[in-house]
C-alpha cells in the first residue's frame, strides 16, 4: 500500500463515487479541501478499500469533508469498504454523523 494519497472520482446513474487511496493523514489535506467541488449529485459513495491507515488529522480533514458535502451539496453520503478498525474509528470520532456505512 502506499503512502501516498489520491482521490479518483467518476459519476454512474447519478450517483458520485469517490475512491480515496493510500493513508489519509496531514499529506491528503489539499485533496480533500478540493473533494467537495467535485461532487455533483445527491448520493456520495466513498470506497475506502484501497485506503491505508487514518490518523487524528485524517479524521479531521473527513470531517471537514464530509460536512462541506453535507451542507453545500445537500449530498447523502454513504462509506464503503470499511476496515473494522476504521468502522470503530469513525464511531468513536462522530463521522456516522455526517455518514452512513453501506455494508
Amino acid at each position: 500500500m502506499s503512502s501516498s494519497f489520491e482521490v479518483i472520482a467518476r459519476c454512474v446513474d447519478s450517483v458520485d463515487y469517490i475512491e480515496l487511496s493510500g493513508n489519509i493523514d496531514a499529506f491528503a489535506e489539499q485533496q480533500l479541501k478540493a473533494l467537495p467541488g467535485l461532487v455533483r449529485n445527491k448520493v456520495v459513495r466513498f470506497d475506502f478499500s484501497r485506503t491505508g491507515r487514518i490518523n487524528s488529522m485524517g479524521i479531521a480533514l473527513l470531517l471537514r469533508c464530509f460536512k462541506h458535502v453535507r451542507e453545500e451539496k445537500k449530498a447523502e453520503i454513504l462509506l464503503r469498504e470499511l476496515t473494522p478498525t476504521n468502522t470503530i474509528l469513525f464511531k468513536m470520532t462522530g463521522v456516522f454523523m455526517l455518514a452512513r456505512h453501506e455494508k
